[in-house]
């Protein structure tokens, strides 16, 4: 795609999305950020639980959904009878929109009913492998780390350039670094950091059963959140703000000039707050 086409389309997702949420008149945005969720399992549903009663007392406006939606083979057709035991019971009283992306056990099944679940439930909001949506201040830039290729690079870097947010997240399954058992991705760091370096004020997933906060030299602030459904030993760097191997879910709050983020575990408890002021990117 050419980079005129690129923008045209890119303008056009803006405008239709800008018309969709015309009725945003906060000052902050607000949402939840989780991964590994899909496992029909107790821990999920006692996670789920506790998003709804923190929501009760905390703006939540939507979900990042980081990925392996459906464990542990992905889903067969959009009608698949596992949407309803590993999303639709343990998520029904989060009234919101959820926006996800692609993991590794997804990608077992198939991939394209992924997004044709969402002809089906309008919760589900997922237009494609690799796409961009807005809320409110942040523009969010949702990749496929699964199959993170020169295409879309070329189409993250120009996105990133297209876009005046305030905030810039890029969000995807596999981090690009962690202190869990699968550690970082080597092919992230090559293709994938180059293009976010100083582009995006975070990169936010999953993969690793556990929850971190990294903070490095290259910009953006690395928050992984893959404890929604069970949890896996982890460890601490010199870039470690917060780690811990429990089952939670991370809430991040977005205001004009600063962010809060907070680690909760399954109980409600707030493990890790954290102020961020946003900072200017190149």
């Amino acid at each position: 795609m050419s980079k005129s086409n690129l923008a045209a389309l890119f303008l056009t997702v803006h405008l239709i999305q800008a018309l969709g949420f015309a009725q945003c008149t906060s000052d902050r945005t607000a949402f939840l950020a989780f991964g590994d969720s899909g496992m029909g399992n107790t821990v999920q549903y006692r996670v789920a639980e506790s998003m709804v009663k923190f929501c009760r007392q905390a703006n939540c406006d939507f979900v990042a959904l980081l990925g392996d939606n459906i464990y542990p083979n992905g889903v067969d057709s959009s009608t698949d009878p596992q949407w309803k035991k590993k999303f639709e019971l343990p998520y029904k009283d989060l009234e919101m929109r959820f926006y996800p992306t692609l993991g590794n056990h997804d990608y077992f099944g198939n991939i394209e009913a992924q997004w044709e679940y969402s002809k089906i439930n309008p919760k589900w909001r997922f237009p494609g492998r690799y796409y961009t949506f807005t809320e409110c201040l942040a523009d969010f830039f949702v990749i496929d780390a699964e199959r993170f290729d020169e295409e879309q690079a070329i189409w993250l870097e120009e996105s990133l350039a297209l876009s005046r947010a305030q905030w810039k997240i890029v969000v995807g399954h596999r981090p690009i670094f962690s202190h869990g058992g699968h550690g970082d991705s080597e092919k992230l760091k090559e293709n994938l950091l180059p293009v976010i370096k100083n582009k995006a004020h975070f990169y936010v997933s999953g993969h690793d059963h556990n929850m971190e906060y990294l903070r490095k030299d290259y910009g953006p602030e690395f928050i992984v959140s893959g404890a929604a459904a069970e949890t896996r030993p982890v460890g601490k760097g010199k870039s470690t703000l917060f780690s811990a191997s429990i089952e939670g879910f991370t809430h991040i709050d977005l205001g004009p000039d600063s962010a809060i983020i907070r680690f909760v575990d399954q109980d409600g408890k707030i493990l890790f707050e954290h102020f961020k002021r946003r900072q200017k990117l190149n």
